[in-house]
């Protein structure tokens, strides 16, 4: 099980998308009147938040009034849940965040949250492809005694609560499948050099792609390469995390170290004296010898595959993303984090270009929300590749909307005399 989580300043969306998305299921409310429909559900934790500004004595006005929560738990784990044991699962989550004490930087006493006894309110969703269950849940930053929940690394506290929870349920953990994937490269990276014939780090990184990985080389300002990433299935490792044979630095030298040169063996000529024969030499007879070179036949090259899968997590589960290699590059080279957005990353920005690039338009609405976007224009209806449009501009199109869906919401802020 996996959870990630946010502070949104756009609780009227998030609300509505929890529980109006289609196929969404309210699952339950806590601390409010059952019946209420998004929108009142959202003012009323906003009008809790504002009732009690006045009594906070510390800190800048309080602005995001929301806490956002996405739990998503894989398809074998939650094969058998009804919808009580989505609700006890939230229930669960938000306990275990509760009970995690952090000590945020500037600060010096521990800071736990009050979640549990704060108005909530949780939707589930089911991916319309793949079907995978998942979780929204909408928390309110304030508690119902009036005080504000810390959201300082709250990421980090989400990630320590769904490590308990898998423990306590047999669950497999998050840091054991990126263990298991940074193996399965450190495998590949390896069997790629021992199949090179000769040293073309070009070659390389072309044969990690073939095989799937997200391959980003990385330059300094002369333009000569000092480092490279690998992604799979979203984990994303510098060179050095999968081995450090596998730095730039190192990676002729362990390429060597498989194809040793073999050792020459000087053999001193051995001198024959030419002992004149009695026999009478016969004349040998001419054969004739074709000066037309030999047909030799064609080669037909191994045909390469026009595509890679890259296989993405986003809150609404695993998407596996079919690019076409004439335009997977433009991806990783092109994105770029909007400004005021310290949440994203350039990894974050590419994997909603490209689920955009393929169609998978609530899974990329989905994930910019969860990277702190949602102040931005997002796809309009009809979205996809125009009949005359070509494949790259394509892709930059939907690199402009993922940087748009990826912006921050502006706080508007008000003048006071």
């Amino acid at each position: 099980m996996i959870m990630l989580a946010s502070v949104v300043p756009y609780g009227g969306n998030a609300v509505r998308y929890a529980l109006e998305k289609e196929k969404a299921k309210m699952v339950k409310v806590n601390h409010m009147p059952e019946g209420l429909d998004p929108t009142a559900i959202w003012y009323m934790m906003k009008h809790h938040c504002q009732l009690h500004q006045q009594d906070r004595t510390v800190g800048r006005k309080l602005e995001r009034f929301m806490a956002q929560f996405v739990i998503s738990p894989s398809k074998e784990e939650a094969a058998n849940f009804t919808m009580n044991d989505w609700a006890n699962l939230g229930d669960e989550s938000l306990e275990m965040m509760d009970s995690i004490g952090l000590i945020p930087k500037g600060m010096e006493k521990e800071v736990k949250t009050n979640f549990c006894n704060s108005m909530n309110v949780s939707g589930l969703h089911s991916d319309s492809k793949s079907g995978t269950l998942h979780l929204h849940m909408d928390c309110c930053r304030v508690d119902l005694d009036g005080n504000t929940n810390d959201v300082h690394d709250l990421h980090i506290r989400a990630m320590m609560a769904a490590e308990i929870i898998n423990m306590r349920h047999g669950w497999k953990q998050p840091k054991e499948i990126r263990d298991m994937r940074k193996a399965e490269i450190a495998d590949f990276c390896e069997y790629t050099l021992q199949k090179m014939q000769e040293f073309d780090i070009d070659f390389y990184f072309k044969m990690l792609r073939m095989k799937g990985y997200e391959v980003t080389p990385r330059y300094d300002k002369s333009k000569k390469l000092v480092g490279y990433t690998i992604g799979k299935n979203a984990s994303v490792f510098k060179a050095s995390e999968i081995g450090r044979r596998y730095m730039v630095s190192q990676l002729e030298a362990t390429w060597k170290k498989f194809h040793p040169k073999p050792t020459q063996v000087k053999v001193k000529p051995v001198s024959s004296a030419v002992m004149p024969s009695s026999r009478p030499i016969r004349p040998s007879s001419q054969t004739t010898i074709s000066t037309q070179p030999k047909v030799q036949p064609k080669v037909q090259p191994k045909s390469m595959p026009s595509f890679t899968i890259f296989n993405i997590d986003t809150p609404l589960g695993n998407k596996a993303v079919k690019i076409p290699n004439s335009v997977k590059d433009i991806f990783p080279n092109e994105a770029q984090i909007p400004e005021g957005n310290d949440t994203a990353t350039i990894e974050n920005v590419a994997h909603v270009a490209m689920l955009l690039f393929v169609g998978y338009i609530d899974a990329a609405t989905s994930m910019s929300e969860s990277c702190g976007g949602g102040g931005g224009s997002a796809p309009e209806s009809g979205w996809g590749k125009k009949d005359d449009e070509d494949e790259r501009a394509f892709a930059r199109r939907c690199l402009q909307m993922a940087h748009s869906m990826c912006k921050p919401k502006p706080v508007r802020r008000s003048y006071h005399r």
